[in-house]
Parts: C-alpha cells; sequence; structure tokens
C-alpha cells in the first residue's frame, strides 16, 4: 500500500499542504475524508493532472526519485516535485503542459536546506513547509 500513500501524500500536498500539521497519517485521513465527496468529474480531472504529471516527467531518469545514500524511493522529493510542478495547473483546472527539467531536479537534490528538510522530523509543519517551498521557487516546468 506503500503506492497508495505516496500518490495521497502528493494530492493532499499540492491540495491542502498549506493546512499541513502532523502526524502525517491524521493529515491524510482528514484529506482523504473529504476527498469523499468528490464526484466523478473532481476525480476524472486529478487522474488527467497526474497523468499529465507523468508525461511532463517522462524525460527524467528513472532514479530521478530514488535517494542515491539508501537506494528507496524518496517520496519528501517526489511531494515536493509533484506539488511543485502541478500547483499551477490545478489552481486554473488545467494539466502540467511541458516538460520537469532534470537540472531543476538536481538543483532540488543539492540544495542544502532541503535536504536538512528531508532528514529529521521530516513531518514538522516547518520541514514540511520549506520542502514545498523551496520546490516551488526551483521546480517549473520547462
Amino acid at each position: 500500500m506503500k503506492d497508495i500513500e505516496v500518490l495521497l501524500r502528493g494530492f493532499a500536498m499540492l491540495i491542502d499542504g498549506s493546512n499541513y500539521k502532523p502526524s502525517m497519517i491524521k493529515f491524510l485521513n482528514g484529506f482523504s475524508k473529504r476527498c469523499e465527496d468528490n464526484g466523478p468529474q473532481d476525480n476524472e480531472y486529478l487522474q488527467s493532472l497526474f497523468d499529465s504529471f507523468m508525461n511532463a516527467t517522462s524525460n527524467l531518469s528513472s532514479g530521478t526519485f530514488i535517494n542515491r545514500k539508501n537506494n528507496r524511493f524518496n517520496i519528501a522529493l517526489y511531494e515536493a516535485v509533484f506539488t511543485a510542478t502541478c500547483k499551477e495547473a490545478y489552481d486554473n483546472r488545467d494539466t502540467v503542459r511541458s516538460a520537469i527539467l532534470s537540472e531543476q531536479v538536481e538543483e532540488l537534490r543539492r540544495n542544502e536546506t532541503f535536504n536538512a528538510a528531508t532528514l529529521n522530523a521530516t513531518t514538522q509543519t516547518g520541514n514540511v513547509q520549506t520542502r514545498l517551498a523551496i520546490a516551488a521557487d526551483l521546480i517549473r516546468a520547462g
């Protein structure tokens, strides 16, 4: 079920990340509960938004979202890139229309403040908001 959690976290941060407060489980459960009122058109739109994000990442290497230290999927990196990439499209009920540049993701990976916010207390409000803000500054569909 980790794959579902990853998708849920991406959408929760995109749609309601500005209201995030720990615990992550409570945040995701609350977000899921609110989404029970989504209609079919809402869910179809979110699917098309995700599909457009996947198209925007198609030029990235297969290891882009893999943590190089432990070879595991980096959820914090993924949710930050997903949120930064999709925010404008979501706000306009549009889809992502162009590619994410690998250089931007690499710049985010090298950002010391971003990395510090992924090491300890990763679900602390300040760390989540820091990651999302830095990604919003560095990641733009090209």
